[in-house]
C-alpha cells in the first residue's frame, strides 16, 4: 500500500509531521481523526523515479529479530535493553538502521509502538497493534508471542509459494538463455553458411533467417519498450479503479483465481486471529487487517464490514455475502462468536485455507512443469530442425 506524509495537530495543539501507510488519503484522514488529531495536510510520498525500488525488510529477517527480542523480554530485560541487544541484524542492514533509530527514540521517552509507527516501511500495522495492546495491558510477552505465531505462519506460507514457483522460474530463465545463445551465437553461423547456397531456402528457414538479421536492431527496441511498459504499468496499476478491476480479473482467472482467493482468505483469517488473540478489540483488528491487504476491493469490503460491526452486527453477519471468506469460514466464525472462542475459530479457518492453498499450488505446479518442459522442447527443437532443413534439401537435390 502507498505511504503518505501528513501534518496534524494533537489535542494539546502540538504540530505533528509523520508518515503512515493507508489505502487512500481519505482512509488515512478518517483514521487520524478517530485518534483525536486535527488533520491539516495529507500527501502521498513518491519516489524520485517511478521505477525506484525502496529498501525493504524481508519477513524472515523481521521474524528472527522479533524472536530474539521476545526471548530477551521474556528473560526479564526492559524494552530499551531488549531492543539494544537485538538491534544489530547483519543479515538486514536496512532493519539495523531502522532499529537503531527506534532505540534512540525509546531512550528519549517514546513508547515502542510510537517509535516503530514512524517507520511504516518496516513495521506493519499488525505489529504496531500488537505493541499498543501489549503497552496497554502490560503483558508485552504474551502479545508478542501471539504475533510471532502469526508471522511464523505467514513466512511458512510465503516459503511454500516461493518453493512452488522456483522450478518453473528456473525453467523459464533456462529457456530464455538457450534462445539467446541460439540467436546470438549459433544461428548467425548458419546464416553465413546459407548465404552462398545458391538455391531457394525453405520458407521456415527464410523466416528464421529474417528474424536473425533484424534481431540486432530489434533487441534494443524490445528492451527499452519493456522498461517503458514496466514503468507505465507501475504507475497505471496504482489508480484505485484499475486496482479494483485487476482484483476482479485475478479472482476470475482459471486455476489462478482460486489460489488468489484462498491466499486472501488465509491472510484475513490469520491476521484477525492473531490480533484478537493478542487482545486487540475486534473493530480495531478488522480495520488494521483491512489496511494490510494488497487488494483495494477487499479492503473496501472489509472496511464496510467493520462499519457494520460498529453498528452492532456480528462479525459473521457482517462478512457474509462480501466475498471475503468462503461460507465454511463464515460458519466457523459464527460458531466462534456463539462459544466465545472467536480467535480460535479464525485460527482454524486460517489453517484450513493455508493447507488448501498449499494443495492447490502443488497441483498447479504439477501441471505447469510438464507444460514448460514441452514448450522448451518444441521451441528449441523446432529452431534446430528449421535451420537444418536446407541440409535435408541438399540431400534431396543430390539424389
Amino acid at each position: 500500500m502507498p505511504i503518505y506524509t501528513y501534518i496534524a495537530l494533537n489535542p494539546q495543539g502540538q504540530r505533528l509531521e509523520n508518515e503512515a501507510v493507508a489505502t487512500s488519503p481519505q482512509e488515512l484522514r478518517q483514521s487520524l481523526t478517530q485518534q483525536g488529531l486535527l488533520v491539516q495536510q495529507v500527501r502521498e510520498k513518491r519516489a524520485l523515479l517511478s521505477f525506484h525500488l525502496r529498501r525493504s525488510v524481508s519477513p524472515e529477517a523481521f521474524l528472527l529479530f522479533n524472536q530474539e527480542f521476545l526471548a530477551l523480554t521474556r528473560a526479564g530485560l526492559t524494552i530499551p535493553e531488549g531492543l539494544k541487544l537485538s538491534a544489530n541484524r547483519p543479515e538486514s542492514p536496512a532493519l539495523t538502521q531502522t532499529l537503531a533509530r527506534v532505540v534512540d527514540e525509546v531512550r528519549q521517552g517514546a513508547a515502542m509502538s510510537e517509535a516503530c509507527g514512524r517507520h511504516p516501511e518496516v513495521f506493519e500495522g499488525t505489529y504496531l497493534a500488537a505493541l499498543r495492546t501489549g503497552e496497554k495491558t502490560g503483558d508485552m510477552v504474551r502479545v508478542l508471542e501471539k504475533y510471532q505465531v502469526y508471522l511464523r505462519q505467514r513466512v511458512a506460507l510465503q516459503r511454500k509459494v516461493s518453493q512452488a514457483l522456483a522450478y518453473p522460474a528456473f525453467l523459464l530463465i533456462t529457456l530464455v538463455v538457450i534462445l539467446l545463445i541460439l540467436f546470438v551465437f549459433v544461428l548467425p553461423r548458419f546464416v553465413s553458411l546459407y548465404a552462398d547456397f545458391g538455391a531457394q531456402l525453405p520458407l521456415p528457414t527464410r523466416v528464421l533467417i529474417a528474424i536473425v538479421d533484424v534481431l540486432p536492431y530489434l533487441l534494443p527496441v524490445l528492451i527499452l519498450g519493456g522498461i517503458g511498459l514496466w514503468a507505465g504499468w507501475r504507475r497505471w496499476k496504482k489508480i484505485p479503479a484499475v486496482q479494483r478491476r485487476l482484483d476482479t480479473i485475478k479472482d476470475r482467472l482459471p486455476l489462478l483465481g482460486s489460489i488468489y482467493r484462498e491466499a486472501a482468505a488465509a491472510q484475513i483469517a490469520r491476521a484477525l486471529s492473531a490480533l484478537l488473540a493478542g487482545g486487540t478489540p475486534l473493530v480495531e483488528a478488522m480495520r488494521i487487517t483491512a489496511q494490510s491487504l494488497n487488494s483495494p476491493g477487499r479492503t473496501e469490503r472489509l472496511l464496510q464490514a467493520t462499519r457494520e460491526v460498529t453498528e452492532g452486527k456480528g462479525l459473521a453477519a457482517a462478512l457474509r455475502g462480501k466475498s471475503l471468506l468462503p461460507d465454511t469460514a463464515v460458519r466457523l466464525i459464527e460458531a466462534g462468536e456463539a462459544s466465545g472462542g472467536l480467535d480460535r475459530m479464525l485460527d482454524e479457518a486460517a489453517q484450513f485455507h493455508e493447507e488448501s492453498l498449499s494443495h492447490r499450488l502443488t497441483r498447479l505446479m504439477t501441471l505447469i512443469e510438464p507444460i514448460l518442459m514441452l514448450l522448451m522442447g518444441v521451441l528449441v527443437g523446432g529452431i534446430i530442425v528449421v535451420m537444418y532443413l536446407p541440409i535435408f534439401y541438399i540431400v534431396d537435390v543430390i539424389k
